[in-house]
């Protein structure tokens, strides 16, 4: 094959009630759905851990009443993580909603690879 093409690494859809999907927007907010959600046990807060050599998210269970978790906030669809200020120290700069390939779930942590992502968002307009 001729070098000038791409390898869409993104797959096709999957049912909803089996996917495992994860995003994050350009306002800094990790949406989880279901299953992922209940994957990781239903937490009602989550600590955010970065690994910046791996360039990887690190999503565990924590205590709502600890001070450094993130609250999990429900939605009609999913559920959010307010990430704005984890997104800020790390300098994690996000451009277009983008929709994390290969989600890994190992005990009861989920990691998130910054660099297997493909954009699901649309392009920004034009202010007039």
């Amino acid at each position: 094959m001729d070098r000038d093409f791409e390898k869409f690494r993104g797959g096709p859809n999957e049912a909803a009630s089996k996917r495992l999907h994860v995003t994050i927007s350009p306002a800094k907010l990790i949406l989880l759905n279901r299953n992922i959600y209940y994957q990781l046990g239903k937490p009602a807060a989550v600590y955010l851990n970065f690994s910046r050599t791996r360039d990887i998210i690190a999503i565990e269970p924590a205590s709502p009443r600890l001070p450094e978790s993130f609250p999990v906030i429900a939605n009609p669809c999913n559920w959010r993580i307010n990430a704005a200020p984890f997104c800020r120290h790390f300098g994690i700069d996000i451009d277009t909603t983008l929709k994390f390939v290969r989600l890994e779930i190992v005990g009861n942590a989920l990691y998130l690879k910054l660099a297997e992502t493909v954009s699901v968002g649309g392009r920004k307009r034009k202010k007039k």
